[in-house]
């Protein structure tokens, strides 16, 4: 049984709510508007993937939790890429509907009203970055012997 069975057969609204991070209405909305995506991106066929409502209960348990996508991909059998991708298509489909939009920060906190002391960003999760293909016109794959040779001090 993955992640999202088991979110789906909590019954307690609290218990629903302190295991997802939202109510079970707006899971419900989170779900319609990602099958809705998932069908347009598939309706000319391709290979299936992970199910919606997986991707959206380890988005949520992501969120939520912020457990490391190397310890989520233990716990749910999968490689920690596809972690990261189903989190990543969760982020992108929901961030372009209006309803799930945040509110910018500098409108929420302006000068003089509750200010922010301080943001921290984890960049633990961010994608590697990777040479460019032009790379070899200007390395020569030779490295430069700068080290002064102790030896003959």
């Amino acid at each position: 049984m993955n992640a999202y069975e088991k979110i789906k057969n909590i019954t307690d609204e609290k218990e629903f709510k302190m295991i997802t991070g939202v109510t079970r209405e707006v899971f419900e909305r989170m779900m319609r508007v990602l099958e809705e995506e998932y069908a347009k991106e598939h309706k000319e066929g391709g290979a299936p993937g992970q199910p919606v409502g997986l991707r959206l209960t380890i988005a949520l348990e992501y969120w939520r939790e912020y457990r490391s996508q190397r310890h989520m991909a233990h716990a749910h059998g999968l490689p920690k890429s596809t972690i990261n991708d189903m989190i990543l298509w969760v982020e992108r489909r929901l961030s372009e509907r209006e309803e799930f939009q945040l509110a910018d920060l500098k409108e929420r906190f302006k000068r003089g009203e509750n200010s922010i002391v301080a943001i921290v960003v984890d960049v633990e999760e961010q994608p590697i970055e990777r040479p460019t293909y032009e790379q070899e016109a200007s390395y020569s794959g030779k490295k430069n012997n700068t080290r002064r040779n102790t030896k003959s001090l």
